[in-house]
C-alpha cells in the first residue's frame, strides 16, 4: 500500500521540525545566559601526577568547550583520605552548577559503609558523567623476581604493597589475598597513586594493586619492565587470571563492594541538591564531551576509558543499587577488612 503525502502533512511536519528547531534553540540560549562568564571550579579529590588528576584535568579541559556559553574552569586539588575529603567540601557547597569534583574511586563506598570522618551521603549527589569503567590491576616490581600470581604464591619473601587508604581497594583487595596465606604486607597512607608509584619505582615497596590509567603518566615504568602485571580485576589484560576466580566464592559479595569502584569509574559529580538546569546542561556537556573525537584522542593518549561512558542518572541508579546491597554483615566484613 503506497502512503499518500499530503500538503497537509508535509506542512505539520515542517512545522513541528521548525517548533523543535526553535525549542532546542531557546534551551541553548538559555543555558549559554547561565554560564556565560562564569567559572566553573573542579576538585580533584587526589594530589597532581596521579591518575585521577591526568583524567580530572582531561575533563576540565574539555568539558567547558560543551558548555554553552563557553565559561572559564579552575582546578583545584584538595587531597586526603582517599578522596573523602574533597566529597566533605562538595557536600557542603553551594548547589549552584560552578562547583563541580571528581573526589577519586573509593570515595562513595566510605559513604554508603559511613566510614570515619565521613560527612556525605553518595547518594545524594548530583552525578553528572562518567567515562567508563576501568580494569585494576596487580604491577609488582621485576627485580622481585616474581612473575606470575604462582611466583607471589610461592615467595619466601614478604612482598611490600603500596597504599592509599585502608578503605581503597588498593590496600583492601591485597589484604584478601593475603587472607589466603599469600605473603603480602601492606603499607596505607600514600595520598596518591603518583606518589605509590615512585615508591615502587624506587624500590620503597615492592608491588600495587591499581587502575591500569594510574600509569597514564608512568607508561615507561611498564615499557622498561620495571614492573609487571600478575592479576586482574575484570579481565581487560589477556592472560592474567581475575581476582573474582582466585577469591573463594564466600568473599564474592564483600569484593563486590570494595570493587564496585571499577564499575564506576571516575565519576563527575556535584552538590546535594543541585538545580535541575545546571544539572542538565553538565550532563548533555559530558556526553557531547565523550563522544568528541578530540576528547577521545586526548583520553586515549593518557590511557583513559573511552568508548563505554555512563550519564548521571545511570549512575545514581548504580550508587542506590550498591547501598541497597551493602547488608549489615557485608558492611562488618568490609569495616574487619578495611582494619587490617
Amino acid at each position: 500500500m503506497v502512503r499518500r503525502v499530503s500538503r497537509r502533512n508535509v506542512l505539520w511536519s515542517a512545522g513541528a521540525l521548525a517548533a523543535g528547531l526553535v525549542t532546542l534553540s531557546w534551551r541553548d540560549a538559555r543555558a549559554a545566559d547561565f554560564y556565560r562568564g562564569k567559572t566553573v571550579t573542579l576538585i580533584v579529590g587526589f594530589a597532581p601526577g596521579g591518575g585521577v588528576d591526568t583524567q580530572a584535568r582531561t575533563i576540565a579541559r574539555h568539558l567547558v568547550r560543551f558548555i554553552p556559553g563557553q565559561p572559564g574552569v579552575i582546578v583545584q586539588n584538595m587531597e586526603g583520605a582517599a578522596g573523602a575529603l574533597s566529597a566533605n567540601f562538595l557536600n557542603r557547597a553551594p548547589p549552584d552548577g560552578l562547583t563541580i569534583s571528581t573526589p577519586g574511586r573509593s570515595w562513595f563506598v566510605d559513604g554508603i559503609v559511613k566510614g570515619l570522618s565521613i560527612g556525605f551521603d553518595p547518594a545524594k549527589f548530583t552525578y553528572i558523567g562518567s567515562a567508563g569503567g576501568s580494569n585494576s590491576v596487580v604491577y609488582v616490581r621485576a627485580a622481585t623476581g616474581i612473575k606470575t600470581l604462582d611466583d607471589l604464591r610461592s615467595s619466601r619473601q614478604t612482598v611490600t604493597f603500596g597504599s592509599l587508604a585502608s578503605t581503597t581497594p588498593t590496600a583492601m583487595v591485597p589484604q584478601m589475598l593475603a587472607g589466603l596465606g599469600m605473603p603480602i604486607r601492606v603499607v596505607v597512607g600514600y595520598v596518591s597513586t603518583a606518589r605509590v608509584l615512585v615508591a615502587l619505582e624506587q624500590g620503597e615497596v615492592d608491588a600495587v594493586f591499581t587502575v591500569s590509567d594510574s600509569f597514564a603518566r608512568r607508561q615507561d615504568l611498564i615499557a622498561k619492565g620495571i614492573v609487571v602485571p600478575i592479576l586482574q580485576s575484570k579481565g581487560g589484560l589477556p592472560n592474567l587470571p581475575v581476582v573474582r576466580d582466585v577469591l573463594p566464592p564466600s568473599q564474592g559479595a564483600l569484593l563486590t563492594l570494595v570493587m564496585g569502584t571499577d564499575n564506576f569509574g571516575l565519576p563527575l559529580v556535584g552538590p546535594p541538591g543541585m538545580a535541575g538546569e545546571p544539572t542538565e546542561i553538565l550532563r548533555r556537556a559530558f556526553l557531547d564531551m565523550v563522544a568528541d573525537k578530540d576528547y577521545r584522542a586526548d583520553a586515549e593518549k593518557a590511557d583513559l576509558p573511552v568508548g563505554a561512558p555512563l550519564d548521571g542518572a545511570e549512575l545514581a541508579a548504580m550508587i542506590n543499587e550498591i547501598a541497597a546491597s551493602a547488608t549489615p554483615e557485608i558492611v562488618a566484613a568490609y569495616r574487619r577488612l578495611a582494619s587490617k
